[in-house]
């Protein structure tokens, strides 16, 4: 195929939210089934293994809590893919780069901490016994400091880890953008091979100090790398024998620390064959590919607000522990985070239309 129009990109950013809303649900519902995102822990498999063999009732939240997370590498593939489709295109000015990358992301990002210590403090009002709102950990976090402090990068709100991440992500952007130019391709596969070497043979120490690579940038070079090369090209392809490549380190990822470490590169290789696929068989206008498009327009505000807006639903499953009741509490909650994702992307838009 050629490249991804913004309308397929959107759409596709619809099925990672998707993927990354119901992990978030199910993957801290107990018995936990965990995942390995960011360590690898074998027993993590043999735990989904375990599962889905004795517990086959239990399918939709083992899949969900093991592999949801791979959403997330929809999102940094799609995020260099786009702006290296913009960038070949126009000069990239570093100054007004940032400024645009602040203004659409960042400022989003305040007005979803706004309402989650609204919520917290009304929260706080009726357990006057518990702690609700840790002030330290949203200052590192309004800061993007966070993912460099011990035992913050998943606090207060774990999806909150994106925000730091991303806009490294874009510190690091215009400076890959110019070495591809300079260097071509071979130097992405020494940056790739780089990130592998640091989460081989740092992160085990880094995550003795409760740290870890794969909060920060440079766990997820190879995908980064990854979205600007196949934007560089004149058409994506993906040769056969990386795809039976792809599929056969992803299925070693599981079982094997070594190949895992490759886990998030191969899975975005599969992802991308399988939507190539996927695209040309959904109708432009059937309801999938409307609701796709829906969730993948809000996916960025509906990321900010469902890690603290399950917890009503979570409480519920957690009470019975019964598995039909876990699908329905978890598609409840998605459709509550839904309405009030969308509802937040309004006033956002309002906001910005009113102060922009």
């Amino acid at each position: 195929m050629g490249h991804f129009s913004s309308t397929q990109t959107t759409l596709l950013k619809g099925v990672g939210i998707l993927l990354i809303v119901l992990h978030n649900y199910y993957h801290n519902l107990t018995p936990l089934i965990g995942e390995n995102e960011f360590a690898y822990s074998q027993k993590t498999f043999w735990t989904f293994y375990q599962t889905l063999k004795i517990s086959p009732e239990n399918f939709l939240r083992a899949v969900f809590s093991y592999f949801g997370h791979y959403g997330v590498q929809i999102f940094i593939f799609f995020s260099t893919y786009g702006l290296t489709l913009k960038y070949q295109k126009q000069s990239l000015n570093i100054g007004e780069f940032f400024k645009n990358r602040v203004v659409k992301i960042y400022f989003s990002f305040l007005l979803c901490v706004a309402v989650y210590i609204v919520l917290a403090c009304i929260k706080s009002s009726f357990l006057t016994n518990q702690k609700v709102l840790y002030w330290d950990s949203l200052l590192w976090k309004v800061l993007l400091a966070s993912n460099f402090i011990p035992r913050q990068a998943l606090m207060p709100v774990g999806p909150w880890w994106f925000l730091p991440f991303i806009m490294q992500v874009y510190v690091l952007y215009p400076w890959l953008l110019k070495a591809h130019g300079k260097f071509g391709v071979g130097l992405f596969v020494l940056v790739s091979g780089g990130s592998f070497l640091l989460e081989w043979l740092v992160n085990p120490y880094l995550i003795q100090q409760g740290l870890n690579i794969n909060h920060t940038v440079f766990g997820h070079l190879s995908v980064v790398c990854l979205g600007i090369i196949l934007a560089l090209q004149p058409a994506i392809k993906l040769p056969i024998r990386y795809l039976m490549l792809a599929l056969v380190v992803f299925t070693l990822a599981n079982v094997n620390a070594i190949f895992w470490i490759a886990a998030d590169l191969s899975f975005s290789v599969l992802f991308l064959a399988i939507a190539i696929i996927a695209l040309k068989a959904l109708s432009q206008k059937g309801v999938m590919t409307g609701l796709l498009l829906f969730y993948g327009t809000i996916s960025f505000h509906l990321f900010m607000v469902n890690g603290f807006l399950r917890s009503l639903f979570h409480n519920i499953a957690e009470t019975y522990h019964l598995s039909w009741l876990n699908d329905i509490t978890a598609l409840a909650s998605l459709l509550f985070s839904t309405l009030c994702a969308y509802l937040l992307m309004l006033f956002d838009k309002r906001l910005r239309a009113v102060f922009g």
